[in-house]
């Protein structure tokens, strides 16, 4: 099966849902619609910002047809799993491949603390299992563990991966990577607050909880990196802390629903055992919102 070349910024985007938690499919095409028009280069539905581990397999399952089906052969689909074992892991990936999705962004395995050789085995069997390129999504600040950069560049080599959303904020640790992987390799930075840095390290782009917020944004500071503007996109990341400040003080994805109703794109609440964000963080996303489209960096 052939493996897409991933670049650009990718949003993983929340799930909408009604008062009763079904997902609302209504907005979940107009916010897909809404990305594709401002020109994403992928979609990565489910995942820890839709919500997966609250949602019931058939909605998991459902998110990433509806989102394969706006998508119609554009972009690809990138299904996020983050099951902590393996056989809810290949059950899950298998409905994801019928459901059409392009790849499978798959976490460590979690609640058990594999070591480096069990890290392999399990990416090795899972690949093998579901049959559709995996993206490796490293992020030791959620799963406790941290996948060695020789690890990564072994799964690399025995073909279980072949790139990384890179959520591990020790950017020595991605220079690492990088250095001992191939040029084909697809490292994609995870971390709205790291981007740019990992974007002079070598990404080829970006999966950020904020781009379903600001996709006109993000594209414009990614191609300004394409063009070797490094400085320009720094100062760009920068001019959004107090809103990625806000975005992050409290769990993902609470905030980022709060800030997308600002913009018109209604998602509906958290689902258990979230909690809708506070008066106060609210407060902070719209006066962050306002000191933007005041400054004409975002749409009014």
């Amino acid at each position: 099966m052939s493996v897409p070349q991933l670049h650009g910024i990718l949003p993983p985007f929340p799930t909408p849902v009604t008062a009763s938690g079904k997902v609302d499919e209504s907005a979940l095409r107009k916010m897909l619609h809404m990305l594709i028009d401002a020109g994403v280069q992928g979609l990565v539905p489910i995942g820890g910002t839709g919500e997966y581990t609250a949602l019931s397999p058939q909605d998991r399952e459902r998110v990433v047809a509806i989102s394969v089906e706006v998508a119609d052969g554009r972009i690809p689909v990138i299904a996020g799993m983050v099951s902590p074992g393996f056989a809810e892991s290949v059950i899950a990936g298998k409905a994801f491949k019928e459901a059409g999705a392009d790849v499978l962004l798959a976490v460590t395995p979690f609640y058990v603390s594999p070591t480096q050789s069990g890290i392999r085995d399990y990416f090795r069997a899972y690949r093998e299992a579901v049959d559709l390129p995996i993206l490796f999504y490293d992020v030791p600040y959620r799963t406790r563990i941290v996948t060695e950069a020789q690890t990564i560049a072994e799964m690399e080599a025995d073909g279980s991966i072949f790139g990384v959303k890179a959520c591990n904020t020790d950017m020595a640790h991605f220079n690492q990577v990088m250095s001992l992987t191939s040029p084909a390799f697809q490292m994609l930075s995870g971390e709205d607050l790291l981007y740019p840095a990992h974007a002079a390290l070598g990404a080829k782009g970006a999966i950020l909880a904020s781009s379903p917020l600001l996709p006109h944004y993000w594209l414009q500071l990614y191609e300004s990196i394409k063009a070797g503007h490094l400085d320009e996109a720094i100062a760009a990341q920068r001019r959004l802390l107090p809103l990625l400040n806000a975005l992050f003080c409290e769990a993902n994805p609470g905030p980022l629903k709060a800030a997308m109703k600002m913009i018109g794109q209604s998602c509906g609440d958290v689902l258990s055992p979230l909690q809708a964000p506070s008066a106060a963080t609210v407060e902070r996303l719209r006066n962050a919102m306002a000191d933007l489209r005041e400054a004409g960096l975002v749409a009014a």
